[in-house]
This record gives C-alpha cells, structure tokens and sequence, in this order.
C-alpha cells in the first residue's frame, strides 16, 4: 500500500498547527490563571487550608488633663468555635448554652448552619466575664477555643458620660468623644494564621502566624475630672431640690476654650448603656435648645456698647412697659423702674431698657452682633450632634427685634451661649470651644496637640472692659446677687425664660470669675423647676455661686479683694415704705438694693434693720402688693406713671387720689417725700404724652 506524500506532510502540519494552537491555548491559560487571576486564586487557596482568626486591638485610652483615666480598655475571653472539629454538636451546644446563658436550640442552629457552610470558626459568645471563661474551660471541648479581645470600661461610671460616650461590641466608637475620635483610638487589628485540612479541620502540627494588633492612640481631653465632679454634683443637688426636669452646666477657660466640665443631669452609666433609655444619651449641652431669656442681654449690650448708642450713664425710664409697634411689651417687673442708667438697666435686667436699645440698634447692625457671637450656626466644638439653635434673621420685624433685643424669640444652645459669654471675658475675642486636648502614644509621647484658636474678634477690648464692670454690677448690685462669692470679683448676668407650655420655665446663670481678669466661665441651665421658684437669680445663682467658689478655691486661685472694711453702715427700717422710697433711703446710705417679689410696699427686709454692715452690701427687699400700715406716710414719687398706676401705689401705701386731667402724672401736691397722715388725699395733675414734660 502507497501513502501520498503530499497528504502525509499536510496531515503533519495540521497535527503540527494544531499543537500549537492548543500550546498557545495551555500558556494563555496559565497566564490567565498565575497573573490575572492569581492573587484570587491564591486567596481561595489560603481560605481553605487556613484558619484566620481576628485579634482586636486595645482600644486607645481617654484621660482628663491631668492623665486621670476616664475611658480604658482591658484583655477579655471571647468564645469560638471551628465547626468542622466539633463531633456532636447538641452535646456541644447543651453543655455551653448553661454556662454562656445562651439559647440552646439556636446556638445548635448556629453550629449546623456554620458547619454545613464550611465555616472554620465563628464566635460563640464575645467578651465574656472571667466566670464564664473559667466555667468553659472546664468542660474541656473539643473544636472550642479562646480568643483574646478587647473591652472598654469607664472607671468613674457616670462621670462626664455624655461627653465620653460609649463603644459597641466591637469596639467601634458609637458616641461622644469615642466617636468623634474613633480612627485614633481604635488602632489596627491583628490575626492569627493557622492550617487546616480539606474539611476544615485545624491541623495537629501545622503552622500558625499571629500578626499582632497595633493599639490605638490615647486621647487626653481638657475636662478636669475634680471640676467634672463639682459641677455634677452641684448640679444633681439643684435638680432634687427643686424638683427640675433636667438641667445642664459648662465651665470653660475664656481664654482658650477648653471645656472643664461639662455636666447634664439625669445622665447615664457607659458601661452599661444598653440598659438605659436613649433618651439620656443625648448630650443636652451641644445638641438641645432653649430660651436664653435675660441672659442674652449681654449680647444687646455688647452690641449697643460697640455701636456707641448706648452709654452706661445714659438715663432711661421703664413705667413697667414699653409699646412696640402697637404691642405693648411689659418689664418683669410689676410697676416698672422708673428713671435709670443703662449700668442700672442691666443690673435690673429691665426689658424695656433693652428694647430701647435694641431700636437704636436696629435690624442690620443687631444681626451682625447676633451672628458675630455665634448664634444660629454650630461652635464646631468635638461633640457629635451639635446643634446650630434657631434664628432666623428674615422674619425679624419690629416686635421680634424687641423681643430678641432679651431674650425671647431666639433659641440657643448652652454651648453657644457659655462661648458667646467667655467672648467678652476674653477681652472680645471669640475661642473656639473644644474637648480633646492632645493625642499621645503608649510611650506617652505627643503625637498632636489639639492647640487654642481664635475664632474671630467680635467687640473690642474697651467695650469688653466695660462689659465685665457692667456684669459684675449685676452680680454686686442687681439680679445677680446670690452668685457673689466673698472675696472675689465675680461678673454674671441672670436669665429666667417662660417655655411656650403653660407654667414651666428655664432658669439660668451664666457668668466668670474673677471679674477684671477671668479664669472660668460657667453657665448653670435649670429646666421646669417644679416647686413655685423659678427665677435665675434664685435657682441658678445660688448653683453658679457654689461651683465656681470650689474651682477657684481648687485651683488655687487666692481671694483678691482686700480686707473688710472697719467702716460700717446701719441699715435703715424701710418695712412699710413704697418700695422706690425704700430704694432711695437705701441708695443713700450708700447701700445696694435687690428686690424679690411683686408689689409696691415692702414687707420685710434683709438684713434687718439696726445690722451693721459694709457700705456696698446688697440689702433685700421683699415686697408684696399689700398695704402699708405705717404712719406718717412717705409720699411717693409718681412722675411718668398713668392714672392706673399712680392710683395702684397710693393705695398701696394707704393714701387717696384725686386725679385732674389724662395721660401721664406731670406734678402733685402733696410734693414727692413729704410725710403725711394715712387716707391723705394726694391731687395728681396728668397731661397727655405730647405735654409730658422731659
């Protein structure tokens, strides 16, 4: 038999193409599979025949500034499993579900379902107590083992927890400071490597890598845990006896907005936060907003200084109202004040006076003082959460500026009113408030200093000077009188603020110390007092004076103001007297007058009369709207009071009136000061306000 040579050497170069093909097919194949898809395959590979097990980094710890720890991490037991290793997985799951407190039938699920996925390991239980960790190793299971974890605890417990926060299962930071710094202080997990076989079963003598874990960065903050402590408990002390809904207080240093203490009541345990309502883990000093009421007065004032149209010796008169608009605008005060300066004005926190000055103002150049100390938008203070307030400067008219110009009708949050506040303790310039103070490493060594900065300068330092001598007025004559602390200066402003329910109100203090050189910054918010008190001066002044003596007294501060003076004043006996006689007799003696209450005749008085006492020293008068029973009676001064009023204060101190004439009271006889006889008959000549004489 023939072949054809030509149909063999075609046969031959076929076979030979096609082994070619099929070479380069077989090397495409291999690139494909070693460079394309190699870091794949080589993952899936080191899957199967190992085992690779989390090891979780300790968790950074946070400080206070003076390295107290107030957040720290410590090594616990968490519990796995390798499914593939286990024999009978319901005597497994019987002996740990007692012992662990876990459900029975759904750790069997669990196991099942791992072992029919070829899983090899999953936990069983995390972070479980040394108790647990003992009883499990008892039992001596097979395809059981321990991994090495960590769990946050906050040693002072309910200390400063809604500046902290807390943490989750996996030590993720869900809150406060643990949030907000998370990436530095979680660190970088590690891993342990071990081989296992084709069932994924750990093998007896393979090898095993551990990776370790690299720790995060501690975290120390500017809170003073003694400042913490004072203002918590101060502040708890407040809410019990005066029966509030909840209350906060913040202390700052002026100068470089670091945040002391930060304190909101009721709060709750970190360590055990599950177990309360989320309710209390909000942070009521950045994130809820209030009323500031009186307090915001600082800010008219600052802005009217700066401005130049309001002086301190400007003169006002305040007949209890002032008509804006067609609306008439009422003092806090029943009757008014009467003629004062603007250094009086804002010792008496008198609304009208402020209104006045926030007309001069007038819309723009008020706004911009608005926004210039921070209102309506965020501090950027380190705190989740913060809120911006509410104002909103395009539905500003005429009354809203009235009512803005003390107060009302602007909502803030404490954080932005203790920061507006230390603006002119710091001389105008605005510090930008802040919690953490520096990061450090596991040496100690300062990795990045969280440094002061200015915000910007919102007055200048002459109309801060003249601000703190203003506030510290208050505090030595005015609203403000049981926020004085002996021995120092202390400049403060009340505030007391009615909630849109019926009835309910927030009180408030904010104020510095010492006055011409300030050190600290505190504002005391109590919200709803429930037992018939709820002014600023009375609740929040007595808390602001209690605070701020132990930190001044804790730091070192020594008293500044010199020796009593060996000169003393007799009180006068002004039980009885139309409460402006009472106030002039006493200005006279060269004494300070607060007054509590409402009414025109003063019922009693402290201290009492005949006590000897420093010229300067602050004499209370509690007035009522009885009637004097005194005899002689004073005549009081009724200029500028309308029909209504004048006929009101005669009553009052027990004498009648016979009116000639309409609108406001122009003169009368008998003459203001005269004494007279109980039921004398006082003619009051009034004249409409286009006659009133200046």
């Amino acid at each position: 038999m023939t072949y054809n040579g030509s149909l063999i050497k075609r046969r031959l170069v076929f076979l030979l193409l096609l082994c070619l093909v099929l070479n380069i097919a077989l090397i495409g194949r291999v690139f494909w599979i070693q460079f394309v898809r190699g870091d794949e395959l080589r993952q899936k590979a080191r899957e199967q025949w190992t085992r690779d097990a989390p090891v979780e980094p300790k968790r950074g710890t946070i400080y206070d500034r003076n390295m107290n720890p107030l957040a720290i991490s410590a090594s616990v037991n968490s519990v796995m499993a390798s499914p593939p290793d286990i024999k009978d997985i319901e005597k497994t799951a019987s002996l740990l579900s007692p012992v662990l407190n876990i459900d029975k039938d759904a750790l069997v699920k669990t196991l099942e379902d791992a072992k029919a996925k070829k899983r090899g390991s999953i936990f069983i239980k995390r972070k479980i107590t040394d108790e647990e960790a003992e009883a499990v190793r008892k039992l001596n299971l097979k395809g059981i083992y321990f991994t090495e974890e960590s769990k946050r605890f906050y040693p002072e417990k309910n200390l400063a927890s809604h500046v902290l926060g807390f943490t989750g299962i996996d030590s993720q930071g869900l809150d406060g400071i643990e949030l907000v710094y998370d990436k530095y202080l979680r660190g970088i997990p590690g891993r342990i490597i071990s081989e296992k076989d084709a069932l994924s079963r750990e093998l007896p003598f393979g090898l095993e890598k551990y990776i370790p874990p690299e720790e995060g960065l501690n975290l120390v903050l500017t809170i003073d845990k003694v400042i913490q402590h004072i203002a918590e408990r101060e502040l708890e002390k407040a809410l019990a006896e005066h029966n509030a809904k909840k209350g906060t207080i913040i202390i700052m240093d002026p100068k470089t907005g670091e945040i002391l203490a930060m304190a909101n009541k009721p709060d709750y345990d970190p360590n055990d936060y599950k177990n309360y309502p989320s309710s209390l883990w909000r942070n009521s000093a950045v994130s809820d907003v209030y009323e500031p009421g009186s307090t915001f007065k600082i800010i008219t004032a600052s802005a009217g200084l700066e401005e130049g149209v309001v002086r301190p010796g400007d003169s006002f008169y305040d007949p209890g109202y002032i008509v804006v608009a067609g609306v008439r605008i009422k003092c806090w005060r029943s009757g008014g004040h009467g003629s004062q300066t603007f250094a009086q004005v804002v010792q008496n926190s008198c609304n009208p006076g402020f209104v006045e000055v926030g007309s001069r103002l007038g819309k723009e150049r008020f706004i911009k003082y608005i926004k210039g100390f921070g209102f309506g938008e965020t501090t950027g203070i380190d705190l989740p959460g913060e809120a911006k307030g509410i104002f909103n400067p395009a539905k500003i008219g005429p009354v809203e500026l009235a009512t803005v110009s003390f107060g009302q009708g602007i909502s803030v949050t404490p954080i932005q009113l203790v920061t507006a506040v230390a603006t002119v303790a710091n001389d105008g310039k605005m510090p930008q408030p802040h919690i953490a103070k520096a990061l450090v490493d596991k040496d100690g060594r300062v990795v990045y200093e969280f440094k002061p900065r200015v915000v910007r300068q919102v007055i200048s330092e002459e109309t801060a000077a003249e601000m703190k001598k203003l506030l510290e007025s208050v505090v030595e004559n005015g609203t403000g009188g049981r926020a004085k602390i002996e021995g120092y200066r202390v400049a403060g402003k009340t505030g007391t603020a009615e909630k849109y329910a019926d009835g309910k109100y927030v009180a408030s203090f904010v104020g510095f110390a010492p006055a011409d050189d300030p050190k600290f910054v505190a504002l005391v918010v109590i919200d709803e007092p429930s037992t018939g008190i709820y002014y600023g001066g009375q609740i929040a002044a007595p808390v602001f004076q209690k605070v701020m003596a132990d930190v001044l007294k804790y730091k070192g501060i020594k008293p500044q103001l010199q020796e009593e003076q060996k000169e003393t004043v007799k009180v006068p006996d002004v039980r009885n007297l139309y409460v402006e006689d009472a106030r002039r007799i006493l200005v006279q003696s060269k004494l300070a007058v607060r007054i509590e209450g409402e009414g025109y005749v003063v019922y009693d008085q402290v201290p009492a009369p005949g006590s000897e006492i420093k010229p300067g020293s602050t004499v209370i008068l509690k007035v009522s709207d009885s009637r004097t029973d005194k005899n002689p009676v004073t005549v009081p001064d009724l200029t500028g009071r309308t029909i209504r009023e004048a006929s009101e204060i005669l009553n009052a101190v027990g004498l009648k009136i016979d009116i000639d004439g309409s609108g406001f009271a122009a003169r009368q006889n008998p003459p203001p000061g005269a004494e007279v006889d109980i039921g004398t008959v006082v003619k009051v000549f009034f004249e409409p306000p286009s006659q009133k004489k200046e």
